[in-house]
């Protein structure tokens, strides 16, 4: 699979093309990608993260990198660019104010159980992915 970190260093100035590919990569990687206009439908019973990643963003992209390469497969993952989509209630049900990204929300079931933002600091969302997946 090719690395998100890549996109990074194929920026143009409207970032349209290095959406298409940030979204393309989400959906290889197994994630359910949410679009404008969409909602997080979280199950009763199943675990689950929402995610954001922003194209100008390397750390957000590292950290992409570092969820691909982790084995995710009892979470369902969504992921969404808030470039393109509002993170608000129907995006990260429950959980604060979004002010820095990536973010991170943790569902167990339909309840909020962890929320990070920022990535490559410690206690960051970084983190928090090492601590909940092992690598593949």
């Amino acid at each position: 699979m090719e690395r998100f970190g890549e996109i990074f260093e194929a920026q143009s100035l409207d970032h349209h093309f290095e959406t298409r590919v940030l979204n393309e990569r989400a959906a290889a990687a197994g994630w359910t990608v949410l679009h404008p206009g969409e909602s997080v439908r979280l199950d009763d019973s199943a675990r689950s993260i929402v995610i954001s990643g922003v194209t100008w963003s390397k750390p957000d992209l590292e950290v992409l990198d570092e969820l691909a390469a982790r084995d995710t497969s009892d979470t369902r993952v969504w992921f969404f660019n808030p470039d393109d989509v509002f993170p608000d209630e129907h995006i990260l049900p429950g959980a604060p104010r979004m002010i820095q990204t990536p973010v991170l929300a943790e569902y167990s079931g339909r309840r909020l159980v962890n929320f990070v933002q920022g990535g490559s600091v410690s206690g960051g969302v970084i983190d928090r992915i090492r601590n909940l997946f092992r690598s593949r």
